[in-house]
């Protein structure tokens, strides 16, 4: 068994091949889970909480695993004096090399789609590579399985000898001196990777500098067309994102113009959204009462009947899981309740706080603003909450909302708040044709147009009565939660956004906004939580001189 042993420089490489290839899957897998539902079933098997990070620090050790075992070959063939005519001639001479050596050479190819497809969507590639990805995954799994069940097979409990024990011989000094070198080469090389790897994560976002008045242009109005001269002067970046529900193949590409004058922030954003989604948790008049129309909202994951959304993350830490917010799992904190979809939590680890900038073309784009929130600690449980969200938090208001149009939800039958006082207030809303319904109906309530409910009252609807669920009691935010002015158009398969707040507001809740603050952006298609996502952050770079 001793003279079958590998060598410690093999057994070294091979072993942090091992453990980054199993991290690698298991945390892959579990960000996998966000969009497949088939994962998710398995959850109880896989990784929670901050994965993201270890999911990049495991294919960076892959990576470097992966060359130095070229090398290692490499180096071996030259000390043994094979050449390249001698490769080729034995290549022509080919055989039959056995199971598990043609397992093993199996393995390569699947081991290059991983790593490549992998680093192609951390560059942010247009192609449509998750997928592959995914793929790769799974074919790495079955390797695993085979290459680990051979061996067991033909060595029996002797396996773990084989592949943890190097040689040994009246030279083990010199080979263990060559591990010991090999092990820091390793290191070395991992964490020069590693910050080149961070380093290499922010593209930088540039900021144009304008002036604070201008009596050549007119100032910048916040109606979602971006139509002024200064944004035509803006350099544009278009980010690739996926991941999300509805979208085409999950993906839309987001384009981002960003301007400053000194004292407010101005963010322009262009998403392709093939629909105008509007219907948002619309009430249906059955036989047993109204209804909350839904799929998915009963546990928080909602993919149908709901509005189209844009966030926008903002924080002075730039880390790879969206400044490690991202805690994925059913309950990835221990002493918190599990969320109902199974997806994860945003909150801060470290106590630090990170703005969020929640854009709802339902319920906040007729008030010109974007609900102003934050992701912090994780909040404290509150008695009767049915959802908890963690660190997601909203900013403080002094009056101000949309409220849902039911007194309590349940699954089955609900009892509306509010009804219209004529029935015919509802006429536009029950065309069956969904185009007239996305471009033309009315789907927010305003408080006043609307009685409280009566049972004589709701007797006056027929049932199949389709009826809005969002109602506001006022048409803007007052406070914290109005920091952010932001409209949106929808026209001809793309939302435009415009989106602006004062660099510093003077709120605890709102990172100020400077040189290398960073961002990341999601769009939602008609989903509650299933946006899509990019790896890399967004790093401000503000122009020296202002366009004049």
């Amino acid at each position: 068994m001793a003279a079958d042993r590998k060598s410690l420089r093999w057994v070294l490489l091979h072993g942090v091949a091992a453990i980054a290839v199993l991290c690698s899957l298991f945390t892959g897998l579990r960000i996998a889970s966000l969009a497949r539902p088939e994962v998710a079933r398995f959850e109880e098997l896989l990784p929670q909480g901050e994965v993201v990070g270890l999911h990049f620090l495991s294919a960076l050790a892959i990576t470097l695993a992966a060359a130095l075992y070229v090398g290692h070959r490499l180096l071996t063939a030259f000390r043994d004096g094979a050449t390249l005519s001698y490769r080729l001639r034995s290549l022509s001479a080919w055989r039959w090399p056995g199971w598990h050596r043609a397992i093993i050479r199996a393995g390569y190819p699947v081991l290059l789609l991983s790593l490549a497809s992998g680093w192609l969507l951390f560059i942010g590639t247009q192609w449509h590579l998750r997928d592959w990805h995914y793929l790769g995954a799974l074919a790495m799994l079955c390797y695993l399985a085979l290459h680990a069940g051979l061996y067991l097979a033909r060595w029996g409990r002797h396996s773990l000898l084989r592949i943890c024990l190097p040689q040994g011989g009246q030279r083990s000094h010199t080979r263990l001196l060559a591990g010991a070198g090999t092990l820091a080469l390793t290191l070395l090389l991992f964490t020069t990777g590693w910050i080149a790897t961070v380093d290499q994560s922010q593209l930088p976002l540039p900021v144009t500098q304008i002036p604070l008045t201008d009596p050549q242009h007119p100032p910048i109005e916040i109606d979602g067309r971006a139509n002024e001269p200064q944004w035509q002067r803006a350099a544009p970046i278009t980010v690739y994102t996926d991941g999300g529900a509805n979208f085409d193949d999950g993906a839309t590409e987001i384009t981002l113009r960003a301007l400053t004058n000194g004292e407010e922030f101005f963010l322009s954003a262009r998403w392709r959204d093939a629909t105008r989604s509007l219907v948002h948790l619309p009430l249906l008049k059955t036989a047993n009462g109204w209804e909350v129309q839904q799929q998915g909202f009963h546990h928080f994951d909602e993919t149908r009947h709901y509005e189209d959304k844009f966030a926008v993350l903002l924080s002075s830490n730039c880390s790879f899981g969206a400044a490690g917010t991202a805690h994925l799992g059913r309950k990835p904190l221990s002493d918190r309740p599990a969320n109902w979809h199974g997806k994860g939590y945003h909150y801060s680890s470290d106590g630090q706080l990170h703005d969020l900038w929640h854009w709802k073309a339902v319920r906040t784009n007729d008030m010109y603003l974007a609900d102003d929130n934050f992701i912090g600690p994780p909040d404290q449980m509150r008695p009767g909450e049915r959802r908890y969200t963690a660190g997601y938090q909203q900013d403080g208001k002094e009056s101000g909302a949309y409220v849902m149009n039911w007194q309590w939800y349940k699954p089955t039958t609900i009892v509306p708040k509010r009804l219209p006082a004529d029935p015919m207030q509802l006429a536009a809303l029950q065309n069956d044709d969904r185009e007239n319904l996305r471009e033309k109906a009315e789907w927010v309530i305003p408080w006043f147009d609307y009685q409280p409910y009566s049972a004589a009252q709701d007797a006056r609807f027929p049932e199949g009565t389709r009826m809005p669920s969002v109602m506001y009691n006022s048409n803007r935010f007052e406070g914290d939660r109005a920091d952010v002015r932001a409209r949106g158009e929808w026209k001809d398969g793309y939302w435009n956004l415009e989106m602006a707040r004062k660099r510093v507001t003077g709120s605890a809740l709102d990172v100020p906004i400077a040189e290398g603050t960073c961002l990341w952006v999601s769009a939602f298609d008609r989903s509650q939580i299933a946006h899509t996502r990019h790896t890399r952050a967004l790093r401000l770079q503000f122009s020296a001189e202002p366009l004049q």
